[in-house]
C-alpha cells in the first residue's frame, strides 16, 4: 500500500496539474473532415467520445479559437476519421494551423474519395464515421459537439494512440515511460 502512494502523483486542480494527469489518458487520434473538395478543412482530435447508443450520437470537443470548429459548424456534417498506427504524419499535418485548404493539401492518393453526403475521407483510417451536427455547447476553452452518427465503417489494423502528449501505436501506449520504469 505504501508503494502505491508514494507513487501515486496528485493534481491540486490546476490547469497545468490538471493536464500533466489527464494526459495519462491514451486516447484515439483523429481527423475530423469538413466541407467540399475546393474548401474540405481537416483538424486532429483526441477527443471523440461515444455520448449515446440509441440514437448513436458521438461529441468531441475543440477549441473555441479553431478555424476547424468554424467550419465544421458551417457544414454540419463531417467524417471522423479514425487514424492507423501509421498516419501519425496526417495527425501532424492536421495539426498545423498553416495547413491549406483544399484536396490539393496532400498527395490525392491519401483521400479515399466522398462519403455518401460528399465529405472527403482519409485512406488507411482503422474505422471512419460520417456524421451530422446536431448541437454544440460552449464549455471553457473549448466547444463540445454533439453530432449523429449517419453511417460509418471499420477496416481493422492498429489505432495510432496518444499518450503523454505522443503519438503511438496501441500496444505501445500501455507500457510505462522510461522515466517511470524503475518507480
Amino acid at each position: 500500500m505504501r508503494e502505491t502512494l508514494a507513487a501515486e502523483r496528485r493534481t491540486d486542480g490546476t490547469a497545468g496539474a490538471t493536464r500533466a494527469t489527464v494526459r495519462r489518458l491514451a486516447t484515439g487520434v483523429a481527423v475530423l473532415t469538413c466541407g467540399g473538395p475546393e474548401t474540405v478543412e481537416g483538424v486532429t482530435v483526441s477527443t471523440v467520445a461515444l455520448a449515446s447508443m440509441e440514437p448513436p450520437i458521438v461529441s468531441v470537443a475543440l477549441r473555441e479559437d479553431s478555424r476547424g470548429l468554424r467550419t465544421l459548424l458551417a457544414c454540419d456534417r463531417f467524417v471522423v476519421n479514425g487514424l492507423a498506427a501509421g498516419q501519425a504524419f496526417l495527425a501532424d499535418h492536421f495539426a498545423s494551423k498553416k495547413r491549406p485548404r483544399g484536396l490539393a493539401q496532400l498527395p490525392s492518393e491519401t483521400w479515399a474519395g466522398l462519403s455518401s453526403h460528399g465529405v472527403p475521407r482519409l485512406k488507411g483510417a482503422v474505422a471512419w464515421l460520417e456524421c451530422h451536427v446536431l448541437r454544440s455547447t460552449a464549455v471553457g476553452d473549448h466547444r463540445v459537439i454533439f453530432a449523429r452518427v449517419l453511417c460509418g465503417s471499420q477496416d481493422g489494423g492498429t489505432p495510432l494512440v496518444n499518450f503523454a502528449d505522443e503519438l503511438r501505436p496501441d500496444r505501445a501506449a500501455i507500457r510505462p515511460l522510461p522515466a517511470e520504469r524503475d518507480r
